[in-house]
């Protein structure tokens, strides 16, 4: 047997040997030299095992002990009992052998951070029912007090003998690599709620491949689905409808420049939104190359200029128009005008009327200039009914208008249209009761008869108005050179346009009285409400309206509720309909910009309101309104209103101040009470906050360690504890300032401080964080203790 086993390659160099020296042995002698030799050989063999097993050990040593990281093995009980631990296991974490041994009882599962032991266990059952590996992030203690997050990846090993298997892991500090991934989650989660927020979309157009990748806000600009791929056929074809017509070659002349090698192109487009609207977005795009110059990429972003673009044309309309009646101002008439003359079709007939208001100074005068006000919007407002929308309209002085007809077509249809507008001056009289009489004289010049330059056909409109005037006013004269100089001889003809007409006197009479007794009730009321409600009544009483309350904004301002409401006889309250009004959804867009720089908002006939507006009031039954508005450090808070529902009503100036003011005063009372009922709900409601958590929380003044609050858990723990004690004294027993104490960190200019602290007196561990806050307008520190006695336990 021994024979066998040895290699036939040692048998063949034995019997060489034996050859080669020629020695001569008989079969016997042979094998017991080749057992002789084999075992020799034998040894050298255990020997060599004995010494790579040996280097195998000790390199597995060493890596074992240089692992970044460390390596342990627990049997697979309640405990996680460890039965072996690594050098970089123990430095990892900071503990020795027997460390682990006497704080812990060589439980690896008390190791671990308690916020993650039961889910760290769920998450290990649900891997083990996978497989026998796992790997899990968790928190473990270190020796020094804090908690290091690990990755732990391990595998079961059953126990051939019958026992508890076992965990074979190595656990890799990730604490730094965890904070950058939170820091990175956070500022991903920044990034998409910006990107949420914003209307502006994000894309980058791979050209080659025609695929698109693009944020989340291109499907609300888009509302067809968007591919991934042909995507230049998709801007081209489907999405074609959805863009303005008229920007259609901006968006061609876009795709030609980055075909043509542009590196930057730049354009502004409309598109079709959800509501069928088109809103204006700004596409600035870089282009990509390659190495033969051809474009391979596109990137680029969307902004939303839609806001910025009514904005500009808001400025534009502004700059343009007439504040007070909306129609075009002197130099854009005169511009508009100027314009037209040298395009229009010399062969039809055409017109420039000049419209003065006869004893507009007397209006003025008489009810105020805020009534004279309403009157020039009314007219304005008419003359936009009487002419073409096509006609050109503006306000060149204080009570004069000018008015280009285009294409009149014949001398009767202009005739017809200055007869209207006279007729509408006398509709306007009987709308307010016939306090002032109210016409107008019109002076007519006709394109091409009288002449085709601005100046020319203003000079002879000017003077047919003259005509008219002196004929009497209240009607319209053509220009006709023989019957002025009839009328007038050789007296030099001096222009209508442009005379003083307004009354430079402010003619300004408050109702003393009244405004005086609102005062007076108001400030000596205990109960606002009742006196507010009494205020409106009497004030609607007596200036004879259909209808008084007042609105205040709640919810950030975005919508406002009917506070107080007195209603005339006859007329159905609003009050109960009201509670909730959307600013933006329900009175319509940018309604506080009815209300002038005075916070007035002054409307004699609700048809001049925009439509959203109108559909408003309208059914509230309301014809003409007044209201004012209530402000707080120049920002919108609500109004006080006044409306009258019986027929369309000028209130005059004298009306209109005495309202303004007591509208100011109650303003003045009500945001006062507002004020202070949010400061005590806001001081009710820290005190609830205060009282309601599971720490001792205390507040002392900073110069004399005296108590200024006091919460209900720290009431509970030292019932004798009082306002104005000293902390010191009634905590911790002392006659002076603890050695300790983090409020002088505090004042050496830290804004927190945080230690942990043992209270004899109390016999309680705590931690401790104090900060730097306003009580009462003072300043003093707050601090906060948590009970830590159990932890302080545990590292015992």
């Amino acid at each position: 047997m021994a024979d066998q086993s040895v290699p036939l390659i040692l048998k063949i160099a034995i019997l060489m040997m034996i050859k080669q020296e020629g020695t001569k042995m008989n079969t016997k002698a042979t094998s017991a030299f080749i057992k002789e030799k084999t075992k020799q050989k034998d040894k050298e063999k255990e020997n060599l095992d004995a010494l790579r097993l040996k280097q195998v050990n000790d390199d597995l040593e060493v890596l074992t002990n240089n692992v970044p990281g460390g390596i342990f093995r627990c049997l697979d009980d309640e405990a996680l009992t460890l039965q072996y631990v690594s050098d970089g296991f123990l430095k990892m974490l900071g503990y020795t052998r027997q460390e682990i041994k006497d704080l812990f009882q060589d439980s690896f599962r008390k190791m671990i951070d308690s916020r993650d032991r039961e889910s760290i266990e769920k998450e290990v059952k649900r891997q083990m029912s996978l497989g026998n590996t796992k790997q899990i992030e968790y928190r473990i203690l270190h020796k020094e007090h804090y908690s290091l997050w690990v990755l732990d990846k391990g595998q079961l090993i059953e126990d051939p003998q019958g026992g508890y298997p076992s965990f074979y892991c190595i656990i890799i500090d990730i604490t730094e690599e965890k904070k950058v991934r939170e820091e990175l989650s956070l500022a991903l989660e920044r990034y998409d709620i910006i990107m949420d927020q914003t209307n502006d979309v994000v894309f980058d157009w791979d050209i080659r491949k025609d695929c698109l990748k693009y944020s989340r806000g291109l499907e609300r600009i888009i509302t067809q689905p968007i591919p991934k791929n042909n995507i230049k056929e998709f801007i081209l074809e489907t999405c074609r409808p959805l863009f303005y017509q008229a920007d259609l070659p901006k968006l061609n002349c876009l795709l030609d420049k980055i075909r043509n090698k542009s590196s930057y192109v730049e354009e502004e487009l409309r598109l079709m939104n959800t509501h069928h609207q088109y809103c204006w977005w700004r596409v600035r795009v870089s282009v990509q190359f390659d190495k033969e110059d051809q474009p391979i990429r596109a990137i680029g972003i969307i902004i939303d200029i839609d806001q910025e673009k009514k904005h500009s044309q808001f400025l534009l309309n502004r700059s343009q128009e007439d504040a007070l009646t909306g129609i075009y101002n002197k130099m854009t008439v005169q511009r508009q005008i100027k314009s037209i003359l040298t395009q229009l079709d010399k062969e039809r007939t055409h017109a420039l009327m000049i419209i003065d208001i006869d004893n507009f100074k007397e209006i003025n005068d008489r009810l105020g200039h805020l009534f004279g006000d309403a009157i020039l919007s009314d007219i304005a407002r008419r003359m936009k009914n009487v002419f073409h929308h096509h006609d050109i309209i503006g306000r060149i002085g204080g009570d004069e208008f000018i008015i280009f007809v285009k294409d009149g077509q014949d001398i009767e249809a202009i005739k017809s249209k200055a007869g209207q507008m006279i007729y509408e001056m006398h509709e306007l009289q009987l709308n307010h009761d016939k306090q002032v009489p109210i016409s107008c004289s019109i002076g007519i010049a006709l394109v091409p008869k009288d002449g085709d330059d601005f100046k020319s056909l203003f000079q002879k409109a000017d003077q047919a108005l003259y005509h008219a005037k002196k004929a009497g006013k209240n009607q319209y004269a053509f220009y006709d050179e023989s019957i002025i100089k009839e009328y007038i001889g050789d007296t030099k003809v001096s222009s209508v346009v442009n005379e003083t007409i307004d009354s430079n006197e402010n003619n300004k009479v408050l109702s003393g009285q009244l405004t005086e007794y609102v005062f007076r009730v108001l400030y000596n009321s205990k109960n606002l409400s009742g006196a507010i409600s009494s205020i409106l009544e009497i004030v609607g009483l007596q200036f004879d309206v259909s209808r008084v309350y007042i609105f205040e904004n709640v919810e950030n301002d975005a919508y406002c509720m009917n506070t107080f409401e007195w209603c005339n006889e006859g007329v159905e309250p609003q009050i109960k309909s009201l509670k909730r009004v959307a600013y933006k959804d329900e009175l319509g867009r940018n309604y506080m910009d009815n209300f002038n720089e005075d916070g007035i908002f002054y409307c004699t006939d609700i048809h001049q309101l925009p439509e959203y507006h109108y559909e408003v009031v309208a059914k509230q039954g309301i014809k003409s309104m007044l209201q004012c508005a209530i402000q707080d450090n120049g920002k919108f808070k609500g109004y006080v209103g006044f409306d009258e529902c019986r027929q369309n009503r000028y209130w005059t100036q004298d009306q209109i101040e005495t309202l303004v003011f007591i509208s100011e005063i109650l303003s003045v009372f009500l945001l006062k009470n507002r004020a202070e009922s949010v400061l005590r709900q806001e001081s009710n409601g820290l005190l609830d906050l205060l009282n309601n958590q599971n720490s001792w929380i205390y507040v002392i003044d900073p110069a004399t360690y005296e108590l200024l609050f006091i919460n209900k858990k720290t009431m509970e723990l030292c019932p004798e504890a009082k306002i104005g004690m000293c902390c010191y004294e009634i905590f911790m027993q002392r006659t002076s300032p603890c050695s300790f104490c983090p409020l002088k960190l505090l004042l050496s200019g830290k804004e927190n401080q945080n230690v942990e602290i043992y209270n004899p007196y109390l016999k309680v561990w705590v931690d401790v964080d104090a900060s730097h806050v306003k009580w009462k307008a003072k300043d003093a520190v707050m601090l906060s203790c948590r009970d830590i006695g159990k932890y302080k336990e545990s590292e015992k």
